[in-house]
């Protein structure tokens, strides 16, 4: 098998705060977030059926916000706030975007445990998760407010 690398020049030298834009960020959020919609839509009826479409729906707000908040940030203060919802929503808050009474119940669900880490394992124990209906609409709203954000700061992102 012959390894190939894509869409690099081997003689330039990309450090990460090249390499990781807020286009890029939101591009991959787009990714997540079409994902869940698409799994969300086949609805398996099994245990724990919903919980790979809650990751991927809190994993594409999270990159949402950082696709805005990377205009302010760099790579490695964005590592250092890592998964802490509250964190990125009141930093893109201080950015100028909108948070709706909607969206703040869900990421108050949410919180600031490694929501994405207990999405990806089981942990048992009783807990109140938003609504997939819920998750979708705050996915929705963060994007378009991101989305509107980044077009004023002349990033060309598709909304």
């Amino acid at each position: 098998m012959e390894a190939r690398t894509i869409g690099t020049n081997a003689m330039t030298e990309v450090n990460d705060d090249e390499r990781t834009n807020s286009l890029g960020l939101f591009n991959s959020a787009e990714a997540w977030r079409l994902s869940a919609m698409a799994l969300q839509v086949q609805r398996a009826q099994s245990g724990h059926a919903d919980q790979p479409v809650r990751f991927l729906y809190c994993h594409a707000v999270e990159l949402y916000l950082k696709a805005l908040l990377r205009q302010k940030y760099g790579v490695k203060k964005l590592l250092d706030i890592g998964h802490k919802m509250k964190r990125l929503v009141k930093e893109a808050q201080a950015m100028g975007l909108t948070i709706t009474d909607d969206d703040a119940a869900v990421f108050s669900l949410i919180g600031d445990t490694d929501v994405l880490i207990e999405f990806r394992y089981i942990r048992t124990g009783a807990k109140t998760l938003p609504s997939l209906e819920a998750l979708n609409l705050a996915c929705n709203s963060v994007r378009d407010g991101v989305g509107k954000l980044l077009r004023n700061n002349n990033v060309p992102v598709r909304l």
